[in-house]
């Protein structure tokens, strides 16, 4: 499809879309991740405008994957492509909040023990101090790695993410290493966390969507 994508598509040309979708066109999914994707985001992020939007951005691409992985499961006689699209990226995007509220309250429980199997290993370090508990199990070398991305892939990331990327296949565990790359030092250690927690998981997405395998 020979298209300058400067709007929205009409009707007739998102039906043409999605019917190479399920001819299996390899430039299909291309085509709907550049006419979508700006602005599947920019519609959650005025709907959700308390959210990070880069939540918001993930749960973009995860709609529109989902869709390419099975187009059958849009029914063009139901309703347009696009309000499809924002449907269900509105539910991916509750899916990642519930996972991220999940995560927050099982660190919250954790940090609450003063003392378990974890936490009484380093019990003389500094009182048991949850900052060193953290430091240290980050040095240890179990983090798994990320299988090579393909070039083709790699060379569509920010000089930023390839270093983050390079990082992970070298088993780096320390959240300050990665907060010092993505230039996030100037937040509070949770935070860190959680951003850095995010770059990382988008980065093993790519790596899933170009056939790779997680260790």
């Amino acid at each position: 499809m020979n298209r300058a994508w400067e709007g929205p598509l009409t009707e007739q040309e998102a039906r043409d879309l999605h019917r190479r979708l399920l001819l299996d066109d390899p430039t299909a999914p291309t085509d709907l991740v550049e006419v979508y994707l700006d602005r599947l985001t920019d519609w959650l992020v005025a709907q959700n405008p308390r959210i990070d939007p880069a939540v918001c951005s993930t749960a973009a691409e995860d709609a529109l994957l989902a869709v390419i992985k099975n187009p059958a499961s849009y029914n063009p006689e139901r309703q347009r492509l696009e309000v499809y699209l924002r449907m269900s990226a509105q539910g991916d995007l509750r899916n990642l909040l519930r996972a991220e509220q999940r995560h927050s309250r099982r660190r919250a429980e954790w940090e609450a023990v003063e003392l378990s199997p974890v936490v009484g290993k380093y019990i003389w370090d500094e009182g048991g101090d949850p900052a060193l508990i953290i430091e240290r199990r980050e040095d240890e070398p179990d983090e798994p790695s990320v299988a090579p991305l393909p070039d083709s892939v790699r060379a569509g990331l920010t000089p930023q993410e390839q270093r983050v990327l390079e990082l992970m296949e070298r088993r780096e565990r320390k959240t300050a290493v990665f907060a010092e790359v993505l230039g996030l030092t100037h937040l509070p250690p949770d935070e860190q966390r959680q951003m850095v927690k995010r770059v990382k998981d988008r980065l093993i997405k790519r790596r899933e969507r170009a056939g790779g395998r997680h260790d």
